[in-house]
């Protein structure tokens, strides 16, 4: 039985080398202009070019480019080291916390970055904005914005003493 089971194992071993072995009758007769020689990525200076493409706008927006322009601003806007006082308050970290009438005028008490409270006047400056006007249920921002295209976009934005349910803040 044992010797039934090494002859067939060098019967398979025998048929699978003939399989893939190469044939030398068909290598011999083959020479070296026979041949095909494969195409080279790298073009040559005789093969014809592929054209270069440039993607042309047309009007379209970049499909790569984020629609979410307020975060990418945002994250920009925020500086490293801010400017004392309320010139180094963005916008949109301010909480309107009350409105003082004195002497005619109004003020505004704000809470903005790291709860430091400010009494925010009229036309005064922020780090991205300006204060336009002080009413008495609310304050009256203009926010200047930029893009990831480098384009300047200015907004009002009103911050209200006592906003409505889902209202917070308004960008006019």
């Amino acid at each position: 039985m044992r010797r039934f089971g090494r002859a067939f194992c060098l019967m398979i071993l025998l048929g699978v080398s003939l399989v893939f072995a190469p044939h030398s009758d068909e290598s011999a007769k083959k020479t070296s202009a026979d041949v095909p020689v494969p195409a080279s990525p790298v073009g040559n200076s005789g093969d014809a070019e592929v054209p270069h493409y440039k993607y042309e706008t047309k009007g379209r927006r970049d499909p790569f480019r984020t629609l979410d322009v307020t975060n990418t601003i945002q994250a920009a806007a925020a500086p490293v080291v801010r400017p004392p006082g309320l010139k180094g308050q963005l916008v949109s970290e301010m909480k309107l916390v009350g409105i003082v009438k004195s002497k005619g005028n109004l003020m505004a008490i704000a809470e903005g970055y790291r709860n430091k409270t400010f009494f925010v006047r009229e036309k005064a400056d922020l780090y991205d904005g300006k204060v336009l006007e002080i009413k008495n249920e609310g304050v009256v921002f203009s926010q200047t914005l930029t893009d990831s295209h480098g384009k300047k976009i200015t907004q009002q934005v009103i911050k209200k003493l006592y906003p409505t349910r889902g209202e917070g803040t308004n960008a006019r």
